[in-house]
Order: C-alpha cells, then structure tokens, then sequence
C-alpha cells in the first residue's frame, strides 16, 4: 500500500506544482518539462500515469495467484526490472504496483511463493512451461 499511496502523493504533487485552480478545465501551455515534441504521447494536462491508453482498459489478473507469483518472481529474481536509478526495487514495492496494475490481491506474497515453490518441486514451473510453449507456438 506504500507504493499505492507514493503514486498517488507523486500525482497530487504533481497537479499542485504544475497547474493553478484557474487552469484547471483550461487548455494548459507547456508548462511541464515533460511535454516537448519528441515524447508528448498524451494531451497537454493529463497525467501521464499510462499516457495514450484509452481510460477504460483496465487490467485484471485472470490466471491462478500462484500463476501471478510464479512469474512475477522470476520476472524479479532475474533483474529483468531496475528502478530508473539502476538499483533493484524491493520485492514488496515491486510486487505492490504489479497487484495494483492487474487489479489482483494476493494477501500472503511469501506463502504463495512458497506454493509456487512447492509444485516446482512437484510439477515443475506449469505456467512459465506455458507461457513458453505458447510463445514458441505464435512466433513461427
């Protein structure tokens, strides 16, 4: 929920510092350092929180909490992701804003992974053998 409320303070700040009660409704200038020719992907005044996506795609999880964890954890352990300062994010905030994105709640994260862990052992990686095999399918 840090992360959660982190973003939401950035954004608050963000219209705070930028925009002025009068601008709000008005057609904003180019008053953000952000906006320039070479990466305005969205409208002058609108947060850029996902800049040209349509308001209504909304994403929600659809597989297994375990599936969730089983791939976001080697997504994580393989240093796939990098906060923009190069160091790693913690597991928790990383975890926190992909749950927020996927519109997904996975209450206990240690003892999912542990289940994750648990029909590795058993099973191997089903789901990560999936998602490969069905790369392998539709790139031919």
């Amino acid at each position: 929920m840090d992360a959660l409320e982190h973003l939401f303070r950035h954004r608050l700040n963000h219209i705070d510092k930028f925009f002025t009660p009068t601008d709000l409704g008005a057609e904003v200038g180019n008053q953000d350092p952000v906006l320039n020719k070479d990466n305005l992907s969205h409208a002058p005044g609108q947060l850029s929180l996902f800049p040209g996506i349509d308001q209504k795609a909304l994403f929600k999880w659809h597989r297994d909490k375990v599936d969730f964890v089983e791939l976001f954890d080697a997504v994580y352990e393989s240093d796939s992701v990098k906060l923009l300062d190069g160091q790693k994010p913690t597991k928790k905030a990383f975890f926190a804003l992909l749950m927020w994105f996927f519109n997904i709640k996975v209450g206990h994260l240690a003892g999912t992974r542990s289940a994750a862990k648990s029909r590795k052992i058993e099973k191997g990686s089903p789901y990560l053998e999936e998602l490969a095999r069905t790369f392998a399918n539709t790139s031919r």
